[in-house]
């Protein structure tokens, strides 16, 4: 090769390459601060925070210091979404966030809050991946044939005043299954786990769905390194390590 001329690369080789340095950065400048202070990188980076679907927010509290050892904290309502949640910590930037019907918004009845309403026991429900730039993201989906369903803004105020602002992308026909939506949270925005009661840390995520080749393409259009495995049904399982030993969530 000559000095200065870059080989052409095929469009997979470009794509491979652009999100593995969109990956690497992610990493860097998300966690870099973290690092600095001593603390370790996540051993699952591509996730921000579980979601862990109840029927009654108190009682699944009750529930999941049951099984770890630590109390989650309240964290707040999502105004015309008809749901509120608590959350847990998870280490560095990570957390669970237990998501219960909000009774304060009784006139919500979206396919979720009807579906938390239903749950008997506790559920591991999806996922939240975290992005910097959520439009970038969706072009990419829309490049590997997919459908983004919506971005949308998304806030809650904390008790203690404080405001939470964040950007959601959603993709069509994969709400509460392998695929994760994505999170690109505001400018300056402090992340849920930085004062919440720490709960352990997550040391893995295992995903499985029959079509896992359409499914690991979508991710990758995501810049996730997570895979997903074949199985028979759509499952995740996550699994932590918490001040009780070792916790499956399903």
């Amino acid at each position: 090769m000559k000095r200065g001329i870059m080989p052409k690369l095929t469009r997979r080789e470009w794509f491979e390459t652009a999100t593995t340095v969109a990956g690497s950065l992610l990493v860097s400048s998300v966690y870099g601060a973290d690092l600095v202070r001593g603390q370790r990188t996540p051993s699952v980076p591509d996730v921000d925070h579980l979601i862990w679907g109840v029927a009654d927010l108190e009682a699944g509290i009750d529930h999941l210091e049951r099984l770890t050892g630590a109390r989650a904290a309240v964290g707040g309502s999502h105004p015309n979404r008809g749901t509120r949640n608590g959350i847990l910590a998870l280490g560095t930037r990570q957390y669970i966030e237990i998501l219960a019907p909000d009774p304060q918004q009784p006139h919500i009845t979206t396919p979720r809050v009807t579906l938390l309403k239903q749950l008997q026991t506790p559920r591991l429900m999806t996922w939240c991946a975290l992005g910097q730039d959520v439009d970038v993201l969706a072009r990419q989906v829309h490049g590997a044939g997919e459908t983004v369903d919506e971005i949308r803004d998304g806030a809650r105020e904390r008790p203690d005043g404080v405001v939470l602002r964040w950007r959601n992308l959603y993709i069509a026909g994969h709400q509460g299954d392998v695929i994760p939506y994505v999170i690109e949270w505001g400018t300056g925005v402090p992340h849920p786990s930085g004062d919440a009661p720490q709960g352990g840390t997550l040391q893995l995520l295992t995903l499985h769905h029959p079509e896992a080749d359409r499914m690991n393409v979508l991710l990758e259009a995501l810049g996730l390194s997570l895979r997903v495995e074949s199985g028979p049904t759509a499952q995740l399982t996550a699994q932590l390590d918490t001040p009780l030993g070792r916790v499956v969530l399903e």
